[in-house]
């Protein structure tokens, strides 16, 4: 390990722009860093949908809010404002004095910004040039593929002589809010003691338009919904958000047993929190399945367009199954880009409710 270096990362900074996934995938970097500068102070950047996940997280000093859709208004509503925001918040990362930052946009505009703002050495990783502005960088060509994107955050640290460690992803939530949840839940008519399962038809949702070829089909999620329901005890909670409510609604109308539907009426926050309390999580790709293994729920997560090698369990776990096809034509994301389908999502259709229901009762 570079002496120098740990003699001048007191203030340490990580900037990502991106999604709930991405940001526990940076968890293990966190730590990572603290045990290699254990007197810095850290301060993580992000959007404000995934602050909840960096709330409790030990090893931070700060989370500050960057909300690009925020700073499109500012600047549709007036120039002038949108400049006197730039320069308050140009101010403050100057005022942060951080002397290492992993900025983890691989944006070249953000890579100006903190350059300008006084950020002394710049690390991350470099696709299509658009890392020219980092002091230090790993190049990446083709995308992420063959290793977790956990896993390429954390070689960063060997830009700086660090050895990393395999940690888990940390997502912490405290006993007094667990049993506030489960008393909310006898609001609804479930016993603090009672075991449920979650399920999240949805997912995605930072896909928009294209979020359709991520998820396993509604029909399966409600056929698995009933298998549980007619052999478990388990109460069923429908969890989704607020672009997912016809999804939800759908598995609800048309289950025998109603579960109960959550769908765009609880908080990220209060999302976590519920899923801490659950007995098992079954979803698609996407948040959920990250909440769910980080807090070492048992979960069950389909993979269609994702490579799951790279955005899949992490490090492997007993607890977490991914269904995926063999379809030649998977993953077909590849280098940030989802190129479309001609195949109806063949790869999520082919698998059947009947296995993922008892790969289920294995794991429960």
């Amino acid at each position: 390990m570079n002496e120098k270096i740990l003699m001048k990362a007191k203030n340490i900074l990580i900037f990502n722009p991106f999604g709930i996934g991405d940001v526990l995938f940076t968890t293990p970097l966190i730590r990572n860093l603290k045990d290699a500068f254990p007197e810095s102070s850290i301060t993580y950047l992000c959007n404000r949908r995934t602050k909840p996940i960096l709330d409790n997280n030990v090893f931070l000093k700060d989370v500050i809010v960057f909300e690009k859709d925020e700073w499109r208004e500012s600047l549709r509503e007036s120039k002038v404002g949108f400049i006197g925001k730039f320069i308050g918040f140009r101010r403050q990362i100057k005022k942060g004095k951080f002397d290492l930052m992993f900025d983890l946009s691989m944006n070249s505009q953000y890579g100006l910004f903190f350059k300008l703002s006084g950020v002394k050495r710049r690390l991350g990783l470099d696709f299509k040039n658009r890392g020219r502005f980092l002091t230090d960088k790993i190049k990446i060509v083709d995308g992420f593929k063959d290793k977790h994107v956990a896993r390429y955050y954390l070689d960063l640290l060997g830009l700086l002589g660090v050895e990393s460690r395999e940690y888990k992803f940390d997502l912490e939530v405290p006993q007094d809010k667990q049993g506030k949840a489960r008393a909310s839940l006898e609001n609804y008519g479930l016993k603090p003691e009672a075991d449920f399962i979650g399920i999240c038809p949805g997912s995605g949702d930072s896909w928009q338009q294209t979020a359709y070829f991520k998820r396993w089909p509604k029909e399966h999620f409600l056929k698995i919904s009933e298998m549980i329901s007619e052999e478990y005890a388990s109460q069923i909670i429908l969890f989704g958000s607020k672009a997912e409510k016809n999804i939800c609604d759908y598995v609800y109308e048309n289950m025998h047993t109603k579960p109960l539907n959550l769908c765009g009426k609880i908080s990220l926050e209060e999302f976590i929190t519920l899923v801490s309390i659950s007995k098992a999580i079954i979803t698609n790709d996407g948040g959920p399945f990250h909440i769910a293994q980080a807090l070492n729920k048992k979960v069950i997560a389909f993979f269609g367009p994702v490579d799951d090698k790279v955005y899949g369990a992490y490090p492997d776990s007993d607890s977490s199954i991914v269904f995926k096809s063999g379809v030649e034509c998977r993953p077909c994301y590849k280098t940030f880009k989802f190129s479309g389908c001609g195949f109806d999502k063949k790869c999520l259709r082919d698998i059947s409710p009947k296995d993922v229901f008892s790969s289920f009762k294995n794991l429960c």
